[in-house]
């Protein structure tokens, strides 16, 4: 989901001013359905991503939070373990009539082995959860700043190759959240939702080095049957 902020905010001012848009609608019994969940059948919106997966034990921290609210919306979209992500960089945004043949893959995949092969394994720490009106999210941040670093690169280099036209048209990522719930229907327990996810606010979610990142195939959700790995870059500088 969109986090949208100027660089000069740190990344709890945004999880912050995201905690405080949902407030305002969940206090008014609201929250902003996505009209794709309910039924993907049709949904054919796919893209190319760089992708950074947890290590097993943080997703099993995630995942234990996750099920904290579940009681408070059930029938909702939530993610699987094997789902959770942080996007490095959207390389081409989900949508429809996207074709991989016509990708020029070998120019991706020199540009990223050549950057990915210098950069440094860093630190991804996840210290709480927070929402916005489509969702819950876990808030993490790159001490450092170096995955927004990394992401400045790959912009710089990927469109010094003429790679550059179609990076973050979703959004520009600027912070290290994972999304795992997602509103698809009217949740049946609003103020006990808020309620969970602020007593997880500042709920230590655990801290992982990033030492690889895939380029994936993808549909808008990150969907367990509709990504397809491409390639695994191990961060070696």
């Amino acid at each position: 989901m969109p986090v949208l902020t100027p660089r000069q905010e740190t990344p709890r001012q945004v999880y912050d001013r995201l905690w405080a848009e949902a407030q305002t609608w969940f206090a008014a019994g609201r929250a902003r359905l996505d009209p794709h969940l309910p039924d993907r059948t049709g949904d054919d919106r796919r893209g190319l991503s760089l992708n950074i997966r947890p290590d097993a034990p943080t997703a099993a921290r995630v995942m234990a939070a996750l099920d904290r609210l579940r009681q408070h919306a059930p029938g909702q979209h939530t993610y699987r373990a094997d789902e959770l992500h942080i996007t490095a960089l959207s390389l081409i945004g989900a949508a429809p009539g996207f074709d991989l043949d016509a990708v020029p893959l070998d120019r991706y995949r020199a540009v990223l082995a050549d950057l990915l092969r210098e950069t440094a394994p860093f630190p991804v720490q996840f210290f709480g959860l927070t929402a916005s009106p489509e969702g819950v999210m876990v808030a993490g941040d790159a001490p450092g700043d170096a995955l927004n670093r990394l992401r400045d690169r790959l912009r710089e280099r990927l469109a010094a190759a003429g790679l550059g036209a179609t990076l973050d048209r979703r959004y520009r990522s600027v912070t290290a959240h994972m999304t795992i719930l997602r509103f698809q229907a009217p949740v049946r327990d609003l103020p006990g939702l808020a309620a969970g996810v602020a007593a997880l606010r500042d709920h230590d979610l655990g801290r992982f080095d990033v030492a690889q990142v895939d380029l994936v195939t993808n549909n808008w959700y990150m969907s367990h049957d509709a990504v397809t790995i491409l390639e695994r870059y191990a961060l070696e500088g």
